[in-house]
């Protein structure tokens, strides 16, 4: 069964989904080949997610799943540290791309106006006592490459997981910006996750020294008229992209696959 489709992703993304997945990256490390709880997964394998039957190759795009990884699937079913919140977790051990000593984790969340959700209470939704839809989400709670890992992987698997959870019908994806001022100076994520569509909502007085930042409500904003104060004073918090049709989220990441000529 394929994948669902919008317009905007047949109008805007298919030709940039298309392009990132035929690249020697995607072929080489994002091809769908990887050990899911101790089952050996191939490249065209099919597999069940959230309801949906998707290609090995989609479901590792998805979940930014190297090739050559061990997958383990965990629930989690309370809050947990940053903010991340309950769901189902594949957690990817990959020493030769993984950073040394991490395991990378991409969670999927169901939200509605209450509690998030362990994705598969929504088969149970009657006896929740859920009545209204709920929209699904992707947490990446841990996402660190190795040094040597190629240039461009990560930006790579970022962008077609995002298109791949849009063609799913989730909301957004969420993930802690780590790094700046009052933080691990070894980590950029406030920095790097900016340029490719997140975005968050300033804390109070956070531009009070800076008068010419004095209209802005967002790190988007600051970026768009002073990036290097951001890259300067800009600190970790959580952030999102939006995955609805149009968002600024999708310009924000397709000028930035532009610019670096990756698509």
């Amino acid at each position: 069964m394929a994948l669902p489709t919008t317009n905007y992703f047949e109008n805007e993304l298919r030709v940039v989904y298309e392009a990132l997945s035929l690249s020697p990256l995607a072929r080489d490390y994002l091809s769908g080949v990887f050990r899911w709880d101790g089952v050996e997964i191939e490249e065209g394998d099919l597999l069940v997610l959230d309801g949906r039957t998707i290609e090995s190759r989609e479901f590792a795009q998805l979940l930014m799943i190297f090739n050559g990884s061990r997958v383990h699937a965990q629930a989690e079913r309370v809050h947990g540290p940053d903010d991340k919140p309950p769901g189902t977790y594949y957690t990817t051990i990959n020493p030769g791309i993984v950073h040394e000593g991490h395991k990378n984790r991409v969670g999927i969340y169901v939200e509605e106006d209450g509690p998030s959700l362990y994705i598969e209470d929504v088969a149970n939704d009657d006896e929740l006592g859920i009545d209204d839809p709920v929209a699904a989400a992707v947490h990446v709670d841990h996402f660190y490459l190795r040094e040597r890992a190629p240039d461009g992987l990560g930006t790579t698997a970022f962008a077609l997981s995002a298109i791949v959870a849009h063609r799913m019908g989730y909301k957004h994806i969420s993930l802690i910006a780590g790094g700046g001022v009052g933080h691990d100076p070894n980590m950029i994520g406030y920095a790097f996750w900016p340029k490719v569509g997140f975005d968050a909502e300033l804390e109070p007085g956070e531009t009070g020294a800076a008068p010419h930042l004095g209209a802005c409500h967002t790190v988007q904003d600051v970026i768009a008229i002073d990036e290097a104060w951001w890259v300067q004073n800009g600190s970790q918090r959580l952030m999102e992209f939006d995955l609805a049709d149009e968002s600024p989220s999708w310009r924000k990441l397709l000028d930035y696959l532009d610019g670096k000529e990756m698509i």
